[in-house]
């Protein structure tokens, strides 16, 4: 049962490892933005993807886990009550850790969520000043939309 409470913080820790690296993501991508680095921006986003996957499989295991040991009505809060005494500061260290990290994380996805908001309206704005046509909705308009003006070519192939 030691085993496990320890293997249940280690996921923890995991999971705390992982949003750290998607916090520098997020940082990385707000600066990728800022300097209109689309390139940066594509690998960054590739790179979001892959650890969401790896982020899928540590909670799956978590959850695993927390079934095991009788956790999975316990908030993160309250999981260092948990422990023994002897693995309650270790408890208490990695949920601050976690939790703390997660506060990171929401600060630095809502930075670089807000700035591409900004530069996502700046395009807008800058298309409807050129006379191109926004689509409205979900998903793209059909592919007979014609360009705006400044955008189409006088020659014939």
């Amino acid at each position: 049962m030691e085993q496990d409470m320890l293997e249940y913080l280690s996921v923890l820790d995991g999971i705390r490892r992982s949003l750290e690296q998607l916090t520098d993501l997020d940082q990385r991508k707000t600066e990728a933005v800022r300097k209109d680095d689309l390139d940066s921006l594509n690998e960054i986003l590739k790179k979001e993807q892959a650890m969401s996957l790896t982020m899928r499989g540590q909670e799956q295991k978590r959850l695993k886990l927390s079934e095991t040991l009788h956790l999975q009505d316990v908030p993160l809060r309250q999981l260092p009550k948990k422990y023994p005494d002897d693995l309650y500061l270790r408890a208490k260290d990695t949920v601050e850790n976690l939790t703390r990290q997660y506060e990171l994380y929401q600060c630095a996805s809502e930075v670089a969520r807000n700035t591409l908001e900004c530069n996502l309206h700046e395009i807008e704005k800058v298309l409807s000043q050129v006379g191109g046509n926004l689509p409205m909705g979900p998903g793209y308009s059909s592919p007979d939309v014609a360009p705006p003006a400044p955008m189409k070519t006088d020659f014939r192939a």
